[in-house]
């Protein structure tokens, strides 16, 4: 059951958003994160200012054939902060398909995220990863990032 306690328009930001990322459209991502946004992935360190968090995101969709999002449930609280969990699908380039569950917390503010906060275990990704660039036919060896 989809529980959607967000506003309409907030639903629909974060469906256009992930579907330019679904799409790897850097600059259309990019362009709904605030000039000094932060991110913080689970553990990792925070990353600051939008080209930043881009760079970030484009390098990780750049490993991949693409990423989905489905979103399942969303919260939207005062001051423009959204709770959402989410199905993240990723599709490797060698066409296997693998779904990761994530929460996630953005503040938006002006139309624009201010901050964002996910917490995923991307672990199945990247040794998925790591196991289709160790295959003979890889053409290159690429180095599995940690959960960023």
């Amino acid at each position: 059951m989809i529980t959607m306690r967000a506003r309409t328009e907030t639903v629909k930001r974060l469906t256009d958003y992930y579907a330019a990322m679904e799409a790897n459209r850097p600059h259309e991502f990019g362009s709904y994160y605030a000039e000094h946004m932060t991110l913080t992935f689970g553990n990792s360190p925070e990353i600051k200012g939008r080209e930043n968090v881009t760079s970030a995101f484009r390098e990780v969709l750049d490993r991949v054939a693409s990423l989905g999002h489905d979103l399942v449930n969303a919260w939207e609280e005062d001051g423009g902060v959204v709770f959402f969990e989410s199905i993240g699908r990723w599709t490797l380039h060698c066409g296997t398909v693998i779904e990761v569950k994530a929460a996630s917390k953005i503040t938006i503010v002006g139309g624009k995220f201010v901050d964002q906060r996910i917490y995923v275990d991307n672990a199945p990704v990247f040794e998925a990863l790591g196991r289709e660039n160790a295959s003979p036919s890889a053409g290159s060896t690429l180095k599995t990032a940690t959960h960023q």
